[in-house]
């Protein structure tokens, strides 16, 4: 089996474009292969992804606001996968192509209007929304990839487990990512 651990930033337009490559990909495949998707917030990141939009990086406001929706965009994503990562997966590229290719501002209701159209429990997604427990698995992922150096949005992290030898090899930024397969 291999694993892929794909860490990127909610608002990212390159991780859009891998996110779907990849599970185009992944579903074409005769091999198992398992795809975590883990949503990467930090400033440098925000950062990245503020640029591509023309936010003013250097507006201490817009910047906080900028950082807010990118991490409530991440605990929507959490939230969502607490209802199965296939909710997860639809409910993500969904926000993506709302807020990346449609350029609709991040809302709650923007949210979980999208998270409704997955067929989900949207009442259990308000509620899970709200817990520690999804904030806690969204600084477990910021944990994870810290452990495994992640710098970039568009990073992934790969594992075959086919090989006698476990190992992983670690891919950064978008034109490291299209070398899989």
């Amino acid at each position: 089996m291999i694993e892929i651990y794909l860490f990127i930033h909610p608002f990212g337009s390159l991780c859009l474009e891998e996110e779907t490559r990849l599970i185009d990909f992944i579903n074409e495949s005769s091999e198992k292969i398992n795809l975590q998707i883990l949503p990467f917030v930090n400033m440098t990141t925000t950062t990245s992804a503020m640029c591509k939009y023309g936010w003013d990086k250097k507006d201490l406001d817009s910047r906080n606001t900028f950082l807010n929706h990118s991490y409530s965009a991440a605990l929507d994503y959490k939230a969502a996968q607490q209802q199965g990562k296939k909710y997860a997966r639809i409910f993500l590229l969904k926000l993506q192509t709302a807020i990346i290719c449609q350029k609709t501002p991040y809302s709650q209701q923007l949210a979980e209007t999208l998270f409704s159209e997955t067929g989900g429990d949207i009442d259990m997604f308000r509620e899970d929304r709200q817990s520690a427990l999804v904030k806690e698995k969204f600084w477990q992922d910021q944990q994870t990839a810290r452990d495994l150096h992640i710098q970039h949005q568009t990073s992934a992290v790969i594992y075959n487990f086919y090989r006698e030898e476990e190992y992983g090899i670690l891919l950064q930024g978008g034109d490291a990512l299209r070398t899989i397969p």
